[in-house]
C-alpha cells in the first residue's frame, strides 16, 4: 500500500513539474505548457499502471473483507450455539439436582419413619415388660418412663465422653491460647488429630493448673492419643503432663481412691513396680522385663 502511494505521489509531482506549477490549484489550460507525445504516453501509461495496482489492491481488501464477514459470522453462530449447549447443560444440572433432592427427602422420610418405628416397637416391649413384671416389683424398683430416658441419657453421655480426653499439668496463662496449648502437646507427641472442642474445667486455684478437656472426631482417635500418652514422658517441654479419659463423678471418685491406694503401695512395698491397669492395682517385680502401662 505505501508502494503504491509513493508511486502514485511521483506520477502527480513529476507531471506537475513538467507542467511548471507547483500545486494541482494552479493548473489551466492557459498556463500549462502541452508536453511532447512521448512524455504524455508516458504519463498515461503511469497513469494505467497506478490504477491498475489501486484496483487490484481494492479487489483484495474487497475479498478479504468478505472473508472477515463469513469467519464473524461463523464465530457469532459457534458463539449463540455454544451459549445454547451451555443452557441446556444448566437446564440438564437443575433437573439431575432437583430429582436427586427429591430421591434424597424420600429416602430421608423412608428413614425417619422405618426409626420411629422400631422406636415405638422397642418402647411397647419395654412397656410390656414392666405391665408383666410389675406385681412382682417393689415400688421404688417399677419401671418408669423417666428411668427409661436417664437410661437413654446415660448411653448418649457415655458415648460422647468416650472422645474426649483430659490434659493434666499443662501450664495455665492469663489470655492464654487454649487451642495453641493443646496442639503443644500433641506436636510433643508427634500426632495431629483435629480438635472438635477444648476448654479448662474446674475451679481457678492459685498456682495450680486446671485440667483441659478435649473434644475429638471419635473414640477410635481418643483411645490411640491415651494409648500413646506415655511417650510425653521423654519430652523436654511435656514431661509433667499426663493426659487421662473423662471420666464420670463417680469414676473419678473411684480413681481418686485408687491413686491413694498406689501410693501408700509404693512407700511400703519397694521391691515391686505398682501401676493402675483395668481399675485396678498391679503390682509385678522389678527386672522382670513386664511393660508398664498405667491408667491415669
Amino acid at each position: 500500500m505505501g508502494d503504491m502511494r509513493d508511486a502514485g505521489l511521483k506520477w502527480v509531482v513529476d507531471i506537475l513539474a513538467e507542467l511548471k506549477v507547483d500545486r494541482v490549484d494552479q493548473l489551466c489550460s492557459a498556463k500549462c505548457k502541452a508536453p511532447t507525445k512521448d512524455r504524455l504516453g508516458a504519463w498515461l501509461w503511469s497513469a494505467i499502471i497506478t490504477i491498475s495496482d489501486y484496483n487490484d489492491l481494492v479487489k483484495k481488501m474487497r475479498d478479504e473483507t468478505e472473508a472477515l464477514k463469513t469467519q464473524l459470522i461463523g464465530s457469532q453462530q459457534q458463539v449463540v450455539d455454544l451459549q445454547g449447549e451451555v443452557i441446556n447443560l444448566q437446564k440438564k444440572l437443575l433437573g439431575s439436582k432437583e430429582e436427586q433432592l427429591a430421591t434424597l427427602q424420600t429416602s430421608v422420610r423412608d428413614e425417619m419413619a422405618s426409626v420411629q418405628t422400631a422406636v415405638k416397637s422397642e418402647l411397647q416391649s419395654w412397656s410390656d415388660i414392666a405391665k408383666r413384671n410389675t406385681v412382682n416389683l417393689q415400688p421404688a424398683a417399677t419401671f418408669t418412663p423417666a428411668k427409661l430416658r436417664d437410661a437413654v441419657r446415660s448411653a448418649v453421655e457415655e458415648e460422647d465422653r468416650s472422645r474426649n480426653l483430659v490434659i493434666f499439668n499443662k501450664n495455665e496463662e492469663v489470655d492464654e491460647n487454649i487451642e495453641q496449648a493443646v496442639a503443644e502437646v500433641f506436636e510433643d507427641m508427634n500426632e495431629r488429630p483435629k480438635v472438635i472442642e477444648c476448654r479448662r474445667i474446674g475451679k481457678i486455684q492459685h498456682g495450680k493448673a486446671r485440667p483441659i478437656k478435649v473434644k475429638l472426631t471419635s473414640s477410635d482417635i481418643a483411645s490411640h492419643i491415651l494409648w500413646k500418652a506415655k511417650v510425653l514422658k521423654t519430652s523436654q517441654r511435656s514431661k509433667t503432663t499426663f493426659i487421662g479419659p473423662d471420666r464420670t463423678p463417680e469414676e473419678r471418685e473411684v480413681h481418686r481412691d485408687l491413686v491413694i491406694r498406689l501410693k501408700e503401695t509404693m512407700k511400703t512395698d519397694t521391691e515391686r513396680y505398682h501401676f493402675i491397669r483395668g481399675g485396678k492395682i498391679v503390682s509385678v517385680k522389678k527386672n522382670t522385663g513386664t511393660k508398664l502401662e498405667t491408667d491415669f
